[in-house]
């Protein structure tokens, strides 16, 4: 499912909101909860790029991917200071998100960055959160809150993949969970990227009102 329309337009959906801020060769990534690696290639586009991902069968994908290292243990991976942290859909999966939050604060050096993806819209809670073990969706305020509360200064903050939002609602509204929509059609695919692609385009002008995910850019602060 990396390979689909979603997380290619999620990259570069990140790749707009950090095309924002001056990136310094040789800076230090963290990718938190990996999965398979499928931000690895845009990450490292800034830096040296190390993981953290527990389970078994995505750490053995991912070592296809030039990682730095592939921790298993949070402590470990956390132990270390880097210039950026990225969390991509990891954060509703965390019961309390404001303590992890500022464990990633303390391993940040000073001014660096958090970019962070979340599932938006608390309406379109589903059978598609239950499944993936969520704990919530997010609101602009609810993350932006949650982000101040651990000490961070929020930069940026937008809804993304709004162009898909009335089907995508529908489909979570009706009880389904969405899922064959990673694996569509070659044509169909295209169609949805490049759908997502526009909308990163008009993210590097105006963050965008609404959308059944968002994007945040914070700063150690």
């Amino acid at each position: 499912m990396e390979n689909s329309w979603w997380y290619r337009g999620r990259a570069a959906v990140v790749r707009a909101v950090l095309d924002r801020i001056d990136s310094p060769d040789g800076q230090r990534i963290l990718d938190f909860g990996a999965g398979y690696g499928g931000m690895h290639d845009e990450l490292a586009r800034r830096g040296e790029v190390y993981a953290f991902e527990p389970d078994v069968e995505a750490q053995s994908q991912a070592k296809k991917k030039n990682y730095r290292a592939i921790y298993d243990s949070e402590r470990a991976a956390l132990g270390r200071r880097y210039d950026l942290i990225g969390l991509f859909d990891v954060l509703e999966h965390i019961e309390d998100d404001r303590a992890f939050l500022e464990r990633a604060h303390d391993a940040l050096e000073e001014n660096g960055k958090l970019i962070i993806t979340v599932p938006a819209m608390p309406f379109l809670w589903s059978v598609h959160d239950v499944m993936h073990h969520h704990f919530r969706r997010y609101t602009r305020e609810t993350l932006r809150h949650a982000l101040i509360r651990a000490g961070y200064t929020v930069e940026y903050l937008s809804h993304w993949n709004a162009a898909l939002f009335v089907p995508a609602a529908l489909t979570r509204l009706l009880g389904r969970s969405g899922e064959s929509s990673f694996m569509l059609p070659r044509f169909l695919d295209t169609i949805f990227h490049t759908l997502i692609r526009t909308e990163s385009a008009l993210m590097r002008l105006t963050p965008l009102p609404f959308g059944i995910s968002l994007v945040a850019l914070a700063r150690k602060g």
